[in-house]
């Protein structure tokens, strides 16, 4: 047994039995414990911080997937409107299109998987520009400068 001595009130001293065992084993897992309370904060921050980040990002992105799905819907619009002949594929094609950019989710849904109904959308509308042969590609960046 290990004795430690403490004041207590200034005057008197009190001994308290403390096993030299538990005083080694707190000396050896104070850092394994110091590192779990660090990591436990970290990820409560890192929680607020992160949703804040994720919440501008996913904006930002449906942003952009808005405004290309809004340019193909005028262009698609321009083109039914059009007294050109059109071929039956084509107005066959046109309507897909358009019932496919009206029915995309509006909202986050965990069940859709909004990536293989835009590359989807985006293939129909290339094969639609083939065959009307018309060239109305949509730029992804409207912040960039072309010459």
């Amino acid at each position: 047994m290990f004795v430690i001595m403490t004041d207590e009130s200034n005057s008197a001293k009190a001994s308290a039995e403390v096993d030299i065992n538990e005083v080694f084993d707190n000396l050896l897992l104070s850092e394994e414990r110091l590192a779990e309370e660090s990591f436990k904060q970290g990820v409560e921050v890192g929680t607020a911080e992160g949703n804040v980040d994720a919440y501008h990002f996913g904006y930002h992105r449906g942003a952009e997937i808005g405004s290309e799905l809004g340019f193909y819907y005028g262009v698609i619009g321009a083109q039914e409107n059009d007294p050109c002949e059109v071929s039956p594929k084509a107005k066959a094609l046109l309507k897909e299109l358009i019932s496919e950019i009206e029915e995309f989710p509006k909202f986050n849904d965990l069940e859709v998987d909004f990536l293989a109904r835009l590359l989807l959308i985006r293939n129909k509308y290339k094969k639609l520009c083939a065959l009307l042969k018309i060239s109305a590609k949509y730029q992804q960046s409207a912040n960039e400068l072309s010459f």
